[in-house]
């Protein structure tokens, strides 16, 4: 019961916030910029999704906008192979409600200064607010947008390698991401990276370079190398009959895998070189995504190549079918690793690894409104060949939630 009641408690307040200011604010501001009054919209819902807009003026030449920010995903997953069942039951007390795994739970601001310098941050809270409210810091950055040509950014946020990286946590379709790009997620790293698109009639790019030390709050940039991210594309929609058609290519760089410093987060991931080729493509309710990955495995671990497509298909603005495929394997034993969430979780797994890995995963989203609120729910079966070290596995996995965001 007091689980329930704190579970209760973190849920309302993070509804309270949005809603208070909600209450309490215009549509359109006065003359110095602070909404006041009453926003528009037509039910108390509208209301309350609405964005928290807390400062607004284009007049001000030094501060056009600040706005509040958050997520509450929520989600749960039942799982079975021939060794057992598995799921959001098996995860530690203090990232659920219940049964349900509490995924992201953040408050933060957003805002733009100086007409072209943009900031976020956001802050990961506790679900029960215990031990304390505050968990860590993901992303606190800086972004100076001079054109769609040239962009600036300085700070903390999540590396994103591989196309659905790119996906913000808060638009990403699937529940989870692939193994693959499980196994190459560097976290979120402090540095500095420029980007752009749009140049040339279609070409894109982006170059980044970030230290290492994976850290709650702020790297001590006392060692752990650095991560070198480089990305360049082309956006050929033009040549095409498509909505949307772009190629792109990605390279990462690890200069010291393995590094770990901190007791809270999970040590470098062991490769030194990792690629990435990826073509999307777009056309009225269909979207279709390929991509194949490879991974130059260091200090015993094996490189490892995969491929994975993402298809969707719009039945309405509300109903959407997402469709993942992937396939990753290694040329030596025991390359692929078991996702942790959920497989990793089986009671027969021992090692968590093997030679060669399929899933393929089938949902639909029901958007009420958008990725501001949305329903979840899809099925996954997985399979693994073990190899030698007896890391098969052959389930199935059942998944639901739902997200929020302002």
């Amino acid at each position: 019961m007091k689980r329930l009641f704190k579970a209760t408690l973190a849920g309302l307040g993070l509804a309270f916030i949005v809603s208070a200011h909600a209450a309490s604010t215009l549509a359109v501001p006065d003359a110095s910029g602070i909404l006041v009054g009453r926003l528009s919209g037509k039910t108390p819902y509208e209301r309350l999704m609405s964005v928290p807009v807390l400062y607004q003026n284009e007049a001000n030449p030094w501060v056009q906008q600040l706005a509040l920010v958050g997520q509450l995903q929520t989600q749960y997953a039942y799982g079975s192979d021939a060794s057992g069942k598995f799921g959001t039951a098996d995860f530690p007390e203090d990232c659920t409600w219940g049964n349900i795994e509490v995924r992201r739970f953040r408050l933060g601001m957003k805002g733009r200064l100086f007409r072209k310098l943009f900031f976020l941050n956001l802050t990961d809270l506790h679900p029960d607010f215990s031990p304390r409210i505050y968990k860590r810091t993901p992303e606190t950055y800086l972004t100076w947008m001079e054109n769609k040509a040239f962009n600036i950014s300085v700070g903390k946020c999540e590396l994103k390698f591989d196309r659905e990286q790119e996906y913000s946590s808060r638009d990403f379709l699937p529940f989870e991401r692939t193994a693959l790009g499980n196994m190459f997620y560097g976290g979120e790293l402090t540095g500095a990276w420029a980007c752009g698109e749009e140049i040339a009639g279609g070409w894109l790019y982006y170059l980044g370079a970030f230290s290492n030390d994976r850290q709650d709050e702020w790297p001590r940039f006392s060692g752990g190398g650095a991560m070198i991210l480089a990305k360049l594309g082309y956006n050929y929609t033009a040549h095409t009959d498509f909505d949307l058609a772009t190629v792109k290519c990605q390279w990462l760089h690890n200069t010291e895998p393995g590094y770990t410093a901190s007791t809270s987060n999970p040590a470098s991931p062991l490769y030194a070189n990792c690629l990435s080729l990826s073509n999307e493509i777009t056309k009225g309710r269909f979207g279709h995504v390929t991509e194949m990955m490879w991974g130059d495995g260091v200090m015993g671990r094996p490189d490892v190549c995969g491929l994975s497509t993402m298809t969707t298909w719009s039945f309405t603005e509300k109903l959407q079918l997402i469709h993942v495929l992937e396939l990753a394997g290694s040329g030596d034993e025991n390359g692929v690793i078991l996702p942790t969430r959920y497989e990793a979780l089986s009671p027969g797994v021992e090692d968590k690894k093997g030679d060669a890995y399929f899933a393929s995963y089938a949902g639909l989203n029901y958007y009420i409104d958008g990725h501001r609120l949305k329903l979840m729910s899809g099925v996954k079966y997985s399979h693994m060949d073990g190899g030698p070290g007896g890391g098969d596995f052959n389930g199935w996995t059942l998944l639901t939630g739902v997200r929020m965001a302002f």
